[in-house]
């Protein structure tokens, strides 16, 4: 159950930013010096690997949908894959970014983006930046914990209730 919740969630996650206003709506609204700055922050702050991870949960996504429309067809759909749905989403991988940009370039002024630009630059956000993925990882592993002691904990009362226990 808990993967079911994390897949929607990142589905969900993708979907926003990949349905983001297209660079012309944003920039129309932004400082093109902030743009600029901005797009400078994503680069100094590595959110292409983050980039690179969404449009890979996205991608498994469509797949797994597909997959599930088209039983049996697996070889048809690893080629769709390959052929199609990964080429599409990385062709919309520009825009994203200008978007992205375009939201920070919103919320910050010239100023701050300067000097998120330089902590992202110094030693310790670098630190940060090889260690986030570990930590994400690590924080990841806490609600699936979690939740399953809690269900451990509570399954004899949810059984009286006369409620099933999700299966896992």
């Amino acid at each position: 159950m808990t993967s079911t919740l994390r897949r929607a969630g990142l589905l969900l996650l993708a979907m926003a930013i990949f349905s983001a206003p297209t660079t012309t709506e944003a920039q129309s609204q932004t400082d093109p010096v902030a743009i600029a700055k901005a797009k400078e922050l994503l680069a100094a702050s590595n959110v292409g690997v983050m980039r690179d991870q969404i449009a890979a949960i996205l991608q498994s996504q469509l797949a797994a949908l597909i997959q599930q429309a088209n039983p049996g067809q697996d070889a048809k759909v690893d080629q769709a894959m390959k052929e199609l749905i990964q080429p599409a989403v990385k062709q919309h991988i520009p825009e994203v970014m200008d978007a992205a940009a375009a939201i920070y370039a919103k919320y910050f002024t010239r100023d701050e983006l300067t000097q998120l630009i330089a902590f992202y630059k110094s030693p310790v956000a670098q630190k940060l930046s090889r260690v986030a993925p570990e930590i994400t990882d690590l924080m990841r592993e806490w609600p699936n914990r979690v939740g399953n002691d809690v269900l451990k904990e509570t399954a004899a009362d949810l059984q009286k209730r006369g409620l099933k226990l999700p299966s896992s």
